[in-house]
């Protein structure tokens, strides 16, 4: 069946490395996309303008109501075909003890109460689009959980952790709902949340690597495209580890 008529994978943060990548490659694969930023800026007007897809922004940090995030979707469509989690906040990379208590209150925020509340509002959306196709979740999480993370990235851990959990237990409630919910773990890429290491420090990584290169946003728009497709529907609820680093 054609994707052409069927109902937009709704991608939250668009313009980021990862989200970009996916929007790419899906829109090259015929899907419709609804495109989701922070800001209102020339990063998500541009995407939107490449892929001929709409767009909406919503500032998380402001706490925005459910009630408004979900109008905000709405404008556009009264179905999802799928959503894709990709947000994020940059962060001071600081020792635990010298970390204020409102970083940690600020990754909480962004990674489990907004995802609490993307999931709130688009969840009717998904369930009335069973009847065109199979509504599938991705939740863009860390390879960091998977073996043992650096110092001084506590506050982004410790809200990854939190929400990867939440999302495991989502692919266990919304299987019997026929919604399909997959996690993604991909390993370190350059972004705006890593625009403040130095450039030294990822030839370092990179010379690290087995294949002396760090991953790429393609190989994890790939694998995003791969669920989509129906590819990899057997591991949902589980975290796919996206990564050119060593095995953990």
């Amino acid at each position: 069946m054609s994707n052409i008529n069927k109902p937009p994978i709704l991608i939250f943060g668009a313009s980021g490395a990862i989200g970009s990548s996916a929007a790419h490659i899906l829109k090259k694969n015929k899907y419709n996309l609804l495109l989701s930023n922070s800001k209102n800026n020339k990063d998500i007007k541009s995407l939107s303008e490449k892929l001929k897809s709409p767009y909406f922004s919503f500032n998380f940090d402001k706490k925005l109501s459910k009630k408004q995030l979900e109008n905000k979707i709405e404008k556009h469509t009264s179905s999802l075909q799928g959503i894709i989690i990709s947000i994020a906040k940059p962060f001071p990379n600081k020792l635990i003890q010298n970390t204020e208590d409102y970083i940690f209150e600020e990754q909480i925020n962004i990674h489990l109460l907004s995802l609490h509340k993307i999931i709130r509002s688009c969840l009717p959306l998904l369930e009335r689009a069973k009847n065109f196709c199979t509504p599938r979740i991705i939740y863009i999480s860390s390879e960091y959980l998977i073996g043992s993370p650096p110092v001084k990235i506590a506050p982004y851990i410790a809200a990854k952790s939190a929400s990867t959990s939440y999302v495991k237990i989502l692919a266990k409630e919304l299987i019997k709902k026929d919604i399909r919910v997959f996690i993604l773990s991909p390993g370190m890429i350059k972004s705006n949340l890593t625009s403040n290491i130095p450039e030294e420090y990822f030839k370092q990584i990179e010379q690290s690597m087995p294949e002396k290169k760090l991953t790429s946003t393609k190989e994890i728009s790939n694998i995003i495209n791969a669920i989509y497709k129906g590819y990899l529907d057997a591991s949902y609820g589980n975290e796919i580890q996206v990564s050119k680093a060593e095995r953990r």
